[in-house]
């Protein structure tokens, strides 16, 4: 499963004709993993749709409302900013969303904890950018 074990790992990647990355062997994906794309500055995040849930329940375990708010608030910018959600394909590759237009035919992507980044020359609608 996705993001399951610590991610760790680098790969240069192709971007195919209909927008699709192929997710290397380090992100331990599997068809039919949920995925969300998040823009940041200069790179696009990619996490489990897990990690949702798993705020959810810690929300709901924390008795300190200062603490419970701060953690509500970190997980309503991430669900206002990512463009979409992904499903792993048998080839483990992700369709993006037609709204990422990348420049160059390759990406680079490395592991990064609970996430993937996703870096290369990209552009998105300004509709999808941080909110604060």
């Amino acid at each position: 499963m996705f993001g399951e074990n610590i991610l760790i790992g680098y790969s240069l990647c192709n971007v195919d004709e209909k927008n699709r990355i192929y997710l290397p062997k380090f992100t331990s994906c599997e068809p039919g993993d949920e995925l969300l794309i998040l823009p940041e500055d200069d790179h696009l995040a990619i996490c489990s749709s897990a990690l949702i849930d798993e705020y959810y329940k810690k929300i709901e375990s924390i008795k300190d409302a200062k603490e419970k708010i701060e953690l509500y608030n970190e997980l309503r910018k991430c669900c206002e900013s990512f463009i979409h959600k992904a499903v792993v394909d048998k080839s483990k590759r992700i369709s993006l969303s037609k709204n990422i237009k990348f420049e160059e035919p390759v990406v680079e992507i490395r592991g990064s904890g609970d996430r993937i980044v996703v870096s290369g020359k990209f552009s998105y609608p300004s509709i999808y950018r941080k909110r604060v």
